[in-house]
């Protein structure tokens, strides 16, 4: 036989009146007895949430790869609960993407940045060297660092001067380029409320349109990261290509336009992404620098 449950009268998530026949909350759906958390319970609770979300992550990965807008025009249409939603697909999607470039990335943090002097390359080591030998004065006629500022020209050279300082920096640059990435969604949603204007679409549906495009882009990342690091293949002109192509036939269906209204309408929403995107890169970068203890 069966042991009957202990109900409780007050329900402890909301607080609602209850009695002793009902099973669960009518207000916000909670189970009615008094148990105390099992192992059971635990294991029950992770199961449902992982495999829901495991399950959720591949259909929505499947259709975001072979069907550009599939995904935005489902979520607009009211079916949201069947895939990942917009912005948890974009924050799990890029939280990949950094974590595997921080774990692949070489032991030089600035191997990639190319010092010049009067047109041609130079050491980051001869840098190094002008900066400890030059004075304040020789360093705002004839600087690497073109700043006039004082305040962030000092912070500069006191960073570059250093090889640890250097590294220290580069990584605390990376660290914070999530949020970079994630602050310029908003930007081309606008760009594409701007330039895609549609009566029957509000700013938050371009939105939506934009995460998609950008969980996309991180994918392609993904993959050139992991073909680079393992076969030493660089895919990011191929990447390049295949995320233009990508976004026109996304943007077509989507908004419903011919093939070149899409692409002079994309044409200039891309150039004003670039060149925003520039714009909010040097504010971002003086105001790391500024919040940087060197």
């Amino acid at each position: 036989m069966a042991r009957k449950r202990r109900k409780r009268i007050v329900c402890p998530n909301c607080e609602q009146q209850l009695n002793d026949t009902m099973n669960y909350c009518f207000n916000c759906g909670q189970e009615n007895h008094i148990k105390r958390v099992s192992v059971k319970m635990l294991l029950s609770d992770f199961s449902t949430t992982y495999f829901s979300f495991d399950s959720k992550l591949f259909s929505s990965l499947k259709y975001l790869l072979i069907k550009p807008s599939f995904l935005s025009l489902e979520y607009l249409n009211g079916k949201i609960e069947a895939y990942l939603r917009p912005i948890r697909m974009y924050v799990f999607i890029s939280f990949v993407f950094f974590l595997l470039n921080s774990m692949l990335s070489t032991n030089s943090t600035y191997d990639g940045i190319k010092f010049t002097k009067d047109g041609d390359p130079v050491s980051s080591e001869f840098v190094q060297e002008e900066l400890k030998t030059t004075d304040t004065d020789n360093i705002e006629k004839e600087s690497f660092l073109e700043i006039d500022n004082n305040y962030f020209e000092g912070k500069l050279k006191r960073i570059f001067s250093d090889e640890k300082e250097i590294k220290l920096f580069i990584v605390f640059l990376k660290s914070k380029l999530p949020i970079l990435f994630f602050l310029l969604i908003p930007v081309l949603g606008l760009l594409f409320f701007i330039f895609f204007y549609k009566n029957k679409y509000y700013y938050v549906d371009h939105l939506v349109f934009a995460l998609h495009l950008q969980s996309f882009m991180f994918v392609l990342l993904i993959i050139n990261l992991l073909t680079d690091s393992v076969f030493k293949v660089d895919l990011i002109g191929i990447g390049s290509l295949l995320f233009l192509v990508y976004g026109f036939i996304a943007a077509r269906r989507f908004y419903g336009l011919g093939k070149l209204n899409t692409f002079f309408r994309l044409s200039i929403v891309g150039l004003c992404h670039l060149f925003l995107s520039l714009i909010i890169f040097v504010v971002f970068f003086f105001v790391l620098l500024n919040n940087y203890n060197v």
